[in-house]
């Protein structure tokens, strides 16, 4: 190789200036490099004298970053020196190069520091799938101990602090995270949620000034006595989710006078578990049920035109819709004396289909298989029966059929009575069942009296959720069921005003009508509000900052939410001190 050749592939893979490159191998795969250094001298890394005596070469073999998708391997020549000190201990000695590869190392600083960043943005199992893609070859316990030699950044100086828990595992093993509000990102991890564990981190760190936190009493008095210096900053969103919570129990306690609400029967059932038993068919078949599915595809299409205010088709008219566009396409280009293979190409149709469009007569339209029947249909007349003389029992009936010589299984039994219990609901009365031997499907007269819609109380969440919920952004119907709300009895209108007047107060920032805000709560005679107005008064000046201060949880709220990618990433291999390292060095 010429030494023109050889300073430009030595700039383009950014060797040191003592690396020399001899040779190079190329192939589609791989790109092995002969480098040599050439300095005239070493110094001994004892007693860092500097010998130029050369006792002997060796060969080393590094690996180094990819060039163009190719792995890259550098066939090093190392050389021993002879150490002339008297006093050395070590009379041989080879030359280290500590700018481009470690002793003992089998990869290069450059490819070490991307196998980290690879490890931190992944996972060992994730990178060794992704690693050969990038041109590197790594197993995925190489990648973890090479994120292991990463050390972690010092903490930095914090002013505004924000802390919060997080589940290692939910219920069972909480920790704290740490996060600069300022910087926006996390500082530091704990392991667990002590309050001992918070003083001692708080106490390391007198610089802070604002400690935001949520409700916990743990948090307060560990920021009490580990950052008296600090002032305390309640979080917004946690002082409405307790009112919330206070209202929640209130409506409970008053459930009994709260509105009734229309309960939105579902169709939950499949049709492939009906096991033959169709859905009601009233006068004109709808989309959906098994006596619109059974009609051809032409009349399927009129009753669908023919249903008021139906604006979407079904999705089987639709499939129809495609092939008979793909069936007139094949005409077509037929009629253009196209060959089948030229017109299978240009519609990207199978040769079979297109085949099958040209032989046919007209359209072929798709048949429904036929009902094969179920174990269970000759003993359907029987349960009906049994039905209408009133026994709505279904193990008492499974037992009956099971005496008759049923043999099935009881799942397919019970989704049998299920569906004919939801179509006696329905229907409103057990006398107009009837039974087609047949086919063994139920049928009901088409001119039963509409049964009314059920109706239930307003559950305490949702009504909790009404009077929280600012009235500009709820509808019609929802502003309407507040006020039924309100004038079910006084103890709710008052809870209404004062959740209002809280609400509006933190949105304004308004710190100073929390004084007379608390004066009215205590003396409202609610004793779920009354109890909230004392909870604030013992945290009384976090939460009066909460009001006039810029800081909350939010940004700590969402690296929290970062963690929990980063645990999942992890697959639950790690242990804390794993996590703390991905957290603190993500990339």
């Amino acid at each position: 190789m010429s030494l023109a050749n050889a300073e430009v592939l030595s700039s383009v893979l950014l060797l040191p200036e003592s690396i020399a490159i001899e040779a190079v191998y190329p192939s589609k795969t791989q790109l092995t490099v002969q480098i040599v250094c050439v300095r005239q001298s070493a110094a001994c890394p004892l007693c860092q004298q500097s010998s130029e005596r050369i006792h002997s070469r060796y060969g080393r073999t590094v690996a180094d970053v990819p060039c163009g998708g190719r792995r890259v391997i550098l066939a090093l020549t190392v050389r021993k020196f002879v150490c002339h000190t008297p006093t050395c201990p070590r009379k041989l000695f080879t030359e280290r190069l500590p700018d481009l590869v470690q002793s003992y190392a089998r990869m290069t600083n450059r490819l070490s520091e991307h196998l980290q960043i690879l490890g931190l943005a992944t996972c060992g199992q994730l990178g060794e799938r992704l690693a050969p893609k990038l041109g590197m070859k790594v197993s995925g316990p190489t990648l973890l101990r090479r994120m292991k030699t990463v050390s972690l950044p010092p903490v930095a100086r914090v002013r505004v602090l924000g802390i919060d828990d997080w589940a290692w595992k939910k219920g069972q093993t909480y920790g704290t995270i740490l996060v600069d509000l300022e910087r926006r990102r996390t500082i530091d991890l704990l392991p667990d949620r002590a309050t001992e564990t918070v003083v001692a981190w708080l106490r390391a760190h007198p610089e802070v000034e604002i400690v935001s936190r949520d409700r916990g009493s743990e948090y307060a008095a560990a920021a009490k006595k580990g950052a008296p210096q600090a002032q305390q900053i309640a979080d917004r969103f946690h002082l409405l989710l307790n009112l919330r919570e206070k209202l929640k129990e209130l409506m409970a306690r008053k459930q009994k006078h709260l509105p009734e609400i229309e309960a939105a029967a579902s169709d939950a059932i499949p049709d492939k578990v009906r096991g033959g038993l169709p859905v009601l068919a009233p006068a004109q078949p709808e989309e959906g049920t098994r006596s619109f599915r059974r009609m051809s595809p032409r009349l399927r299409a009129t009753a669908s035109c023919s249903c008021a205010g139906e604006a979407k088709e079904a999705p089987s008219q639709v499939s129809r819709s495609n092939r008979y566009a793909r069936y007139q396409a094949v005409q077509i280009l037929h009629e253009q004396a196209l060959s089948e293979r030229e017109i299978a190409r240009r519609l990207k149709l199978s040769r079979k289909t297109v085949h099958r469009f040209l032989v046919a007569e007209s359209f072929p339209e798709r048949s429904r298989p036929p009902y094969r029947g179920s174990i269970l249909d000759p003993y359907k007349p029987y349960i009906l029966e049994r039905w209408k003389a009133g026994c709505w029992n279904g193990t008492q009936l499974l037992h009956e059929v099971k005496r008759r010589g049923y043999t099935g299984s009881e799942s397919l039994f019970r989704l049998f009575i299920v569906n004919l219990r939801k179509q006696h609901q329905e229907a409103a009365t057990s006398t107009v069942l009837a039974l087609d031997v047949s086919e063994a499907h139920v049928t009901v007269a088409a001119d039963l009296p509409p049964k009314p819609s059920p109706k239930r109380r307003m559950s305490p969440s949702r009504a909790s959720w009404l009077c929280v919920s600012q009235p500009c952004k709820l509808d019609e119907k929802q502003r309407q069921q507040v006020e039924e709300i309100r004038a079910a009895h006084p103890d709710l209108e008052s809870a209404y005003r004062l959740c209002q007047a809280f609400v509006s107060m933190l949105k304004e920032r308004r710190d100073e009508d929390l004084d007379q805000w608390l004066a009215q709560a205590k003396g409202s005679g609610i004793a779920e509000l009354k109890s909230f107005a004392q909870g604030i008064g013992r945290d009384y000046d976090a939460v009066r900052a909460a009001f006039s201060s810029e800081w909350s949880q939010g940004q700590v709220e969402a690296q929290v939410n970062c963690l929990k990618l980063q645990k999942r990433i992890m697959f639950g291999r790690a242990n804390f001190d794993f996590l703390r390292l991905r957290v603190l060095c993500r990339v």
